[in-house]
C-alpha cells in the first residue's frame, strides 16, 4: 500500500478549511460567520455542546467556526493538539495563569519578560500566587528557587528587549530529573514565530502568541493564542469560557489569511535581521553592543542555535550614550525622516510587522517599571529595540545611517 502523502505546512496553512465541508456553504473562501449565537438541531445536540462531548459552536463568546479555523492553523504551525484565540497577547497569558494556578502556589518566572507581563505577574499575589523572578538562562538558578508549592515556569525566549535566551527543553529535563514533572513550562513565543521556534517539540508544555506581531505581520490586527496539549487545554477551557477577551470573528479571519504568508515573511524578517545584526551595528563605532541571537558572540548563541530554526528580525543595541540625549535625538530623527519621506523606520511600539519599527524600551514599553529594576534586567536608558522588516535591506541601513548621522 503507498504511503499516505503529508502535505507542508505551508500547504496545510492555505488548503486546510477545505477538509472541512460540513458547512452549507460552498465558498471558496473560508466564510466569516457574523452571529452572536448558533441554534441546535436538537435539545439533545444544545446539551452535548454544553457538555463538551460535540464539536459544534454555541455562543460567540465561547467560539466560533472563524475561532477554531485560526486555531486549527496554529496548530499546524506549532505541533499543537488544541489551540484557543484571545483578543490579545495578554488575555492569552492572564487566562493562561489564572486558569491553571491556584491559591498558595508559585511561579518562577525569568527576569527579563514584557513589562505588561511582569506587571500581571506581581499582580497574582492578589490572588494568593507568588512569583520569583531569576536568572533563567542557568536552569540551576530555578533549581535553587523550587518549593513544593511551585506549579509553573515563565519563560519569554527570545526575551522582551534583552534577546535572553532560556533553555527551555533542558528546563524541562532538570525539573524532571528533580522529580517535579508536575511543573509546568510555559514559553511566549512570540519573538521568535512558529516559524523558527516550536516549543512543543522541544518539551514545553504551552507555548503563548501574541497573534498582533509576526503571525499577523501587517499591524492592522490585534489577538493572542495558547496553544498545547488536549489534556492540559481541557483544563483551560473549564476557566476561559467566563474570562471573556473573545477575539471578533472578522479579526481572526484576517489573522488566518496573513498567516498564510508567515513562512514567506520571516524568510525575509530572517535574512534582514541578521543582515543588519552582523552587518551593519556590530560594526557601527556608535553602538556600545548588539543584541541579537544569530550572532556568535551572544552568550547563549549556542542554545538558540539547538532550538531555533532562524532568528527572526528583532535586534536590540546599545546606543554610545551617556545621558540618555543621543537617543532621543536618533529616535526623533528616525521619525522625522519617515514623516518626510526621508527614512522607513517608524517608531513605534509593536514588532513583527512587515515594516521596520524602533522603540526605547526605558522610554515606552518598560517605562511604568521602576529605573533599578529595568537596569536589573539589562534594560538601560540607552537601550534601542529594534523590529526589521521586510523591506530592502539597504533601504533599513540607509534610514538608520540618517539617525546615526544625527548624533556623530
Amino acid at each position: 500500500m503507498a504511503l499516505k502523502h503529508r502535505f507542508s505546512n505551508v500547504s496545510q496553512l492555505i488548503h486546510g478549511h477545505q477538509g472541512n465541508r460540513g458547512s452549507e456553504s460552498r465558498s471558496h473562501a473560508f466564510p466569516i460567520y457574523q452571529t452572536s449565537t448558533f441554534r441546535f438541531d436538537t435539545v439533545e445536540q444544545g446539551m452535548e455542546i454544553f457538555a463538551g462531548t460535540a464539536k459544534y459552536d454555541a455562543y460567540s463568546r465561547i467560539s466560533s467556526p472563524n475561532h477554531r479555523f485560526l486555531e486549527d492553523s496554529l496548530c499546524v504551525l506549532e505541533d499543537g493538539e488544541a489551540a484557543q484565540v484571545f483578543d490579545s497577547g495578554m488575555t492569552a497569558i492572564k487566562v493562561t495563569l489564572l486558569s491553571l494556578l491556584e491559591l498558595g502556589d508559585e511561579v518562577i518566572a525569568h527576569r527579563n519578560l514584557y513589562g505588561g507581563t511582569v506587571r500581571f505577574l506581581k499582580e497574582l499575589h492578589k490572588f494568593g500566587i507568588e512569583t520569583k523572578f531569576v536568572d533563567a538562562r542557568q536552569p540551576t538558578n530555578l533549581l535553587e528557587e523550587l518549593t513544593p508549592a511551585t506549579k509553573m515556569v515563565f519563560l519569554e525566549t527570545p526575551s522582551n528587549p534583552v534577546i535572553d535566551i532560556c533553555d527551555f527543553e533542558i528546563i524541562k529535563t532538570v525539573l524532571e530529573q528533580a522529580g517535579r514533572d508536575d511543573i509546568l513550562v510555559v514559553v511566549d513565543n512570540t519573538f521568535a514565530s512558529p516559524y523558527n521556534q516550536k516549543p512543543l517539540r522541544k518539551r514545553a508544555d504551552i507555548s503563548i502568541q501574541s497573534l498582533t506581531k509576526y503571525i499577523n505581520g501587517f499591524g492592522n490586527a490585534t489577538g493572542g493564542a495558547i496553544i498545547t496539549s488536549s489534556k492540559i487545554m481541557e483544563n483551560i477551557r473549564e476557566r476561559y469560557n467566563s474570562s471573556g477577551g473573545m477575539m471578533e470573528p472578522e479579526v481572526a479571519q484576517r489573522i488566518a489569511m496573513n498567516m498564510i504568508t508567515l513562512p514567506d515573511r520571516m524568510e525575509k524578517h530572517n535574512r534582514n535581521g541578521h543582515g543588519i545584526a552582523a552587518g551593519f551595528l556590530k560594526n557601527c563605532p556608535l553602538v556600545q553592543k548588539v543584541y541579537y541571537p544569530g550572532l556568535s558572540e551572544h552568550p547563549n548563541n549556542d542554545v538558540a542555535r539547538r532550538l531555533m530554526t532562524g532568528f527572526g528580525g528583532m535586534i536590540s543595541f546599545e546606543l554610545d550614550d551617556s545621558d540618555g540625549s543621543k537617543t532621543k535625538t536618533f529616535l526623533n530623527k528616525l521619525a522625522q525622516d519617515q514623516r518626510d519621506g526621508e527614512g522607513i523606520i517608524t517608531l513605534a511600539v509593536s514588532l513583527g510587522c512587515v515594516d521596520t519599527l524602533i522603540c526605547c524600551p526605558a522610554l515606552s514599553t518598560h517605562y511604568s517599571l521602576p529605573r533599578e529594576e529595568r537596569l536589573a534586567q539589562g534594560i538601560s536608558d540607552n537601550l534601542i529595540r529594534f523590529s526589521a522588516g521586510i523591506e530592502n535591506m539597504d533601504d533599513i541601513a540607509y534610514s538608520l545611517e540618517r539617525g546615526f548621522q544625527a548624533v556623530k
